[in-house]
Formats: C-alpha cells, structure tokens, sequence
C-alpha cells in the first residue's frame, strides 16, 4: 500500500481480453456526454447509440477542447502546460473513438493504449465529470457537464447537505497531508476505510486503537473556497473490519471502519447528518450515483496525462456523478461488493456513494479503483454489511449504529 491512502489500487481482478463487451461499455459511457432523449429517438427506439459519425467526433473533441480550454483559464491559473494535456488527450482521443465505432477489437489487441485514452476521454469530455466543491455546493463549470446538469439541479438540497457531511481525513506526516475521506451518519460518527485508519492510528490490541495526536477531519479543504470548515478531533474506533487491509485489496474483506469523534457544539455539526441506507439491494436497477471525497494521486506511480491534468486539485472536495456497474465475476463470493464508474481520479477512498434522488442516505462507502482494465471502482455496498462483526466480539455493526441512534432507513417500509 501506499504511503498515501487515498485510494488502494485494486488490481487482483483478472485482465480479459478486450472484446466486444468492453468496447460497448465505452460506448455507453460515451452517451451520457449527449442529449438522452435525442439518443434514443434516434435510435429508432432501440438500445440509444452515440453519435460516433466523422462530424459528430470532431464535434465531441473540439467542445471537449473549448471546455477545457475555458476551465483552465477560469479555475487553474490558465497554465499552457495544462492546454498542452487537453490537446494530447484529444488527440488520442481520436483514433479511440472511432475504435468504438468501428468495433475494432483487433486495434485493440495491438494497441492495447488506445483503451486508456477511451477512459481519459470519457473523463473529460463529460461522459463522466468531476466537479470541485466551491462554498459548500457543486461548481458545474468546474468540469465539462455532458447530460448532467438536470439530475445535479434536482438534487441540489439533498447534494449540499451531504456534501456538508463529507470530510478529508489529516494527517500532516502523510504524502499531501491527508489519508482519506470520511463522512457523518451521527453528529459524533464517521465512516471510513480501515486502510485510511490504518494510516492514522496504531492498533495496539485486536479492540484496541491508538490515534496520531496530529490526526483529525476537516469538511472544507476545498479548491480555491472554503479551507478549514469545523475540524474535528477522533475519539476512539467504534467498529473495524475484522481483517487488516494491507497491498492488494481482497474483496472478501470488510475495508470499513467506524470512528466516534470528540464532540462540539451543535452549530459546528451540519443541520443533517447522512442517515444509512439498509437495502442490500439498491444496485440492482444500476442506479445513478454519486460519490463525493477527495482525490489525490499515488507519487509512487507515473501519472496519467488524465492524473496531470488534475494534479493542482488533488486533496480538494469533490463531486463525481457515474452508473452502478457489476464487478468482473470472481471465483470466490464478494458479498460486500458493487462496482461504479464514478471518475475517482485514483483518490476517494472513504468517499460516500450516495443514489441518485435519496441523496440523504449513504447507500455505500467506496474503498478502491482500478489502474488497468478492467475499470471499474469497488464500493461496499452498506445494506449488506449491518451484521458483520468485528471479530473480536458478537456485536455487529449494525447494533452499534443503533446504539449510537445512527438512523437506519428502510425505503420500502411505507410502499406496503
């Protein structure tokens, strides 16, 4: 694992070969940049198809350089080094596309690069955004909008409390000074990854964990807006995850903990904390989502030209809206596991995967991303990990959220 936490690669799902199945997950990716409705009207009614004709890809890449071109000069500083990335990346770009309009698998094979610059592209024409948080809400001119706009206007109440509950986890001594997100789902409760408190503090026994007198969360930490916003200092671990995490993720395992915080004065906790989502099964009808943390790059490898792009916005919030997705199939069960296609930029873990239109309920806590293909990120899903225990002792977590008055929210309960 890296010094840094932000994100634990996950690299233990097998690498398939490319195929028609990865180049249709690229293409429906591609859709979510264009007008649904038209899409699909256009597709006769049919599965909706984007538009990849010779015009409508010039099209694509020129809005995706005007957009980009205009986000550098308005938020970062309008560096020509930063111009130069946009213009590699669309330049790529190119050829990629038509690879998914043409179903070239063979291409693929001796170009294997050509999917890294479907996946940068899909990241910065607004297929699959990345908002900044400025002054406690999403700043939609921050990232290229692609189709989102409507779904982030109708949940702006629900998305700015959660974003007030979201927090990054300091720890001065860490590469970027941070080892993650946290979020409240009690005025005095976070939930984590096990690998971020592992960062932060000493397990002295199995029940037992000592925390850096210098670790602490803060909810602002923001791009160019708010910095410090009501720090707070870490009580004691409540719950963990029975199995240590440490080097390459094994899904089986419960990457999650959670941290009571010293308490404070009401006005400095936010008017609604996350309550939980109990449902197991919300991935199923592939939701949209959102996770909300803040990303940071692994200095222990090279960056992407997608990585470079966002480099000065590392360890600030961020929004990023994306689809629930299934997982590759493993030959052993994770039960714990959904997977998502939210840009994480190699950060978040920690970060909260809240379901479009319930953005009151954390439905799931991320806890890694992929470097290679296969793409997609793992979130635990929280319905399904309420009766785990520690290992330690009997009690699950579940006992320990209502404990705590942690509110545990049934969304069927009242459809009867």
């Amino acid at each position: 694992m890296s010094p840094l936490a932000p994100n634990i690669n996950d690299d233990t799902d097998p690498a398939t070969g490319p195929g028609d199945d990865r180049l249709l997950h690229y293409r429906q990716l591609l859709l979510a940049r264009e007008n649904q409705t038209r899409s699909t009207e256009s597709a006769g009614g049919g599965d909706p198809e984007p538009d990849l004709t010779d015009p409508a890809i010039r099209d694509r890449l020129d809005q995706t350089t005007a957009d980009w071109n205009q986000i550098i000069k308005q938020h970062l500083g309008d560096k020509p080094k930063l111009h130069r990335i946009v213009k590699q990346i669309v330049t790529n770009a190119d050829e990629a596309l038509r690879v998914v309009r043409d179903n070239d698998v063979e291409r693929i094979r001796k170009k294997p690069q050509i999917l890294e610059h479907l996946e940068s592209i899909v990241r910065t024409d607004g297929s699959r955004p990345s908002f900044m948080i400025r002054q406690g809400r999403v700043d939609k001119s921050t990232s290229p909008l692609g189709d989102w706009e409507a779904s982030l206007d109708a949940s702006v109440d629900l998305l700015t409390n959660a974003i007030a509950c979201v927090g990054r986890i300091n720890l001065p001594s860490l590469a970027g000074g941070f080892a993650g997100t946290g979020f409240l789902i009690h005025p005095n409760l976070i939930l984590t990854n096990r690998h971020v408190l592992q960062l932060i503090a000493r397990q002295q026994t199995p029940a037992s964990w000592v925390f850096d007198p210098k670790a602490g969360i803060d909810f602002g930490q923001e791009f160019r807006g708010l910095t410090s916003v009501n720090p707070r200092k870490f009580k004691g671990v409540v719950f963990t995850g029975r199995d240590p995490i440490a080097g390459l993720i094994d899904h089986t395992h419960l990457d999650l903990a959670l941290i009571e915080l010293e308490p404070v004065p009401v006005e400095q906790t936010p008017r609604q904390v996350l309550a939980v989502d109990m449902a197991p099964d919300w991935p199923d009808s592939f939701p949209t989502v959102y996770t909300i943390g803040y990303p940071a790059n692994d200095p222990s490898v090279p960056p992407t030209l997608l990585e470079k792009l966002f480099l000065s916005t590392f360890g600030c919030k961020r929004l990023a809206p994306g689809l629930v997705m299934n997982p590759p199939s493993a030959p052993v069960p994770e039960p714990f596991r959904t997977g998502h296609d939210a840009t994480t930029l190699g950060g978040n873990s920690g970060s909260v995967v809240l379901v479009a239109g319930r953005e009151h309920l954390a439905a799931g806590l991320h806890y890694a991303g992929k470097s290679r293909e296969p793409r997609v990120n793992s979130a635990h899903v929280l319905g399904r990990v309420l009766d785990q225990t520690d290992g330690q002792t009997a009690k699950t977590l579940r006992e320990h959220l209502t404990g705590f008055g942690v509110k545990l929210v049934d969304r069927f309960a009242n459809l009867a």
